[in-house]
């Protein structure tokens, strides 16, 4: 049997009574037609035909030395080792005079290549490519690994030549599935919806699993109009790029975006862990040890998207989700993008102005604790309804003044602040009172002091305030980067190299990948009522009066990334997984 095998590939006719499993040649049949002279023009004579008429396409391909006439190869002049002067496609690069476009652009072609809409399609156009090569070369890779696969298979178990063409037309069935997957388009019902776990202003978020692959994903969805009306078109592309061009375990993954005539879909990996406000609203106040183990991680997630060339502004405790290993990853990009939109700068410095002439409440730390808890048992989401959280926004943000990377890292000294005080350094009773206590914060920004023999635990150490104030501090003199952080005495017993492999102090109990046992349940009344502000929020937006300009189809260009289909995981039994599976 394998005699035969041998010889049906090698082209030797087999023993007879021996069926043979011929392999169909991929050349051969007819040769090229003679190229035939065109009529009513001049025939060139022999000389002619070897000099003046060669084909300048594929000189460079015959290895033959042009030196220019009509005989060069133009189009390839510039790749030969030795100088030629009718290179006409590299004069520009030679500072020669003679260019087709003398003046250069246009003052309107300038300020059209300048603007950030045409930087970002130019950008996604980029991604789109190497993302399509990556996903087609992950495909032939897995390709080859099932076949390989197969013919091991098949060989192990000896097959005759009847079984072995049943077992190939199977498996070539498969491959043929796998194909017509890739070329269909995602739509929302090749998900399976389990649950919602989220809400908010512009959409929801639901748990899901897709239909083909089984993989389990966090699933928002967000309407186009609204989106529009808002002016929020620009910061959800922008969470979609952020979530595209990373794979760092940091930040949550993108496995899929994808749109219909009506909503935009983000389909993001599950982290089941809850948000970490819901954390620290069931543990109050942090140890130190604890503190410093989850703000380092939360240093690290900023630090990635720094590298992306990010500014996320928007950081509070809502924004930071707990994995299945108890480890942080940051989310919601949707203000991380160049500039604030003006309408949000302006409602900010208004806030701030109608507050100038309050006067400071002064308040203990024990009254100001026992105040920020009771706003939170009232009103677990208040934080989002708030579109720019005022507790953890820096103050060059508020005032709409330049800033840099550093606005993140005063965002970061304020989670620490209520890691270890129990509250934010700037929150009051009420709003105007945050906002007073904003205006004014190197007045009100104080060390926290318990007076109770019960509470002298909760009091800061030294070199934990050091840092805090280190944080929240002038731009001028605030930290800005990851290596300032590390080398704070503060932060000298962590890991960094090594921080998700440490244990985390709270590990999630998780009975399945599926268990929402962490978020809201949207199904109870009373987990509902959480969310009535959200509610309002919505009812707001809904009644904010349409754009009289028209809604065009190509602001969302680009915004699908991930093939359809098991793609580079459909290896039938064994193989590489997330190869290719992102481009970066």
């Amino acid at each position: 049997m394998a005699a035969a095998r041998q010889k049906a590939q090698s082209g030797q006719p087999a023993s007879s009574g021996t069926p043979i499993r011929t392999q169909i040649p991929l050349t051969g049949g007819p040769s090229s037609p003679t190229k035939q002279p065109i009529s009513g023009l001049p025939q060139p004579t022999i000389y002619q035909a070897n000099q003046y008429y060669r084909d300048v396409h594929m000189e460079t391909a015959k290895g033959v030395p042009t030196a220019g006439g009509y005989g060069g190869d133009v189009r390839m002049n510039t790749a030969k080792p030795f100088p030629l002067n009718e290179d006409i496609t590299m004069e520009t690069a030679r500072g020669a005079g003679t260019t087709v476009r003398q003046s250069g652009f246009q003052v309107w072609e300038k300020e059209l290549l300048a603007s950030s809409e045409i930087k970002r399609k130019a950008t996604v156009a980029q991604l789109y490519f190497l993302d399509y090569y990556f996903q087609l070369l992950g495909y032939i890779s897995a390709r080859k690994e099932r076949r390989g696969a197969f013919d091991k298979d098949t060989a192990t178990r000896n097959l005759n030549d009847a079984e072995f063409k049943k077992e190939f037309k199977s498996y070539c069935g498969r491959e043929r599935v796998l194909l017509r997957r890739r070329r269909t388009k995602l739509k929302v019902e090749q998900f399976h919806i389990i649950a919602q776990v989220g809400q908010g202003g512009y959409g929801e978020v639901f748990l899901a699993r897709k239909t083909d692959s089984g993989e389990v994903c966090a699933l928002k969805k967000m309407k186009k109009r609204t989106l529009f009306k808002m002016d929020e078109i620009r910061h959800v592309l922008v969470e979609r790029d952020i979530l595209t061009a990373t794979k760092t375990p940091w930040l949550v993954r993108l496995l899929y975006a994808f749109q219909d005539p009506q909503h935009v879909y983000l389909a993001m990996e599950y982290v089941p862990g809850g948000d970490f406000r819901t954390l620290l609203n069931n543990s109050g106040v942090l140890k130190e040890e604890h503190a410093r183990f989850y703000i380092s991680e939360m240093f690290a997630g900023v630090n990635e998207l720094h590298k992306l060339g990010y500014i996320h502004r928007d950081l509070k405790p809502e924004n930071f989700l707990v994995d299945g290993t108890g480890h942080v990853k940051l989310t919601d990009f949707g203000l991380a993008t160049g500039a604030l939109n003006p309408k949000l700068i302006e409602s900010l410095k208004v806030k701030l102005d109608k507050v100038k002439d309050k006067e400071i409440i002064h308040r203990s730390t024990m009254e100001r604790r026992s105040i920020y808890r009771s706003i939170r048992n009232e009103d677990p989401r208040y934080a989002d309804s708030i579109v720019g959280s005022p507790d953890y926004m820096a103050p060059e943000v508020l005032r709409g003044k330049p800033y840099t990377y550093s606005v993140d890292y005063w965002s970061l000294g304020c989670i620490l602040f209520e890691f270890l005080a129990g509250f934010p350094p700037f929150s009051g009773r009420t709003p105007e009172e945050t906002w007073t206590n904003l205006k004014n914060w190197t007045k009100v920004l104080q060390r926290p002091e318990y007076d109770r023999p019960e509470d002298i635990i909760f009091n800061l150490s030294d070199v934990a305030w050091d840092a805090i104030s280190r944080l929240i501090s002038h731009a001028s003199l605030r930290y800005s980067t990851l290596a300032q952080v590390t080398e704070h005495p503060f932060f000298v017993p962590v890991k960094w190299e090594d921080l998700r492999n440490v244990r985390a102090p709270f590990v999630p109990a998780l009975d399945s990948d599926t268990d929402t046992g962490y978020y809201d349940d949207f199904t109870s009344a009373e987990d509902m009522a959480k969310y009535a502000e959200v509610k309002e929020k919505q009812r707001n937006v809904d009644a904010v009066r349409e754009k009289e300009e028209p809604f065009g189809r190509g602001v969302w260009v680009g915004f699908t990334f991930g093939k359809n289909g098991p793609g580079t995981k459909a290896n039938f039994g064994g193989g590489s997984e997330d190869v290719f599976n992102t481009i970066f």
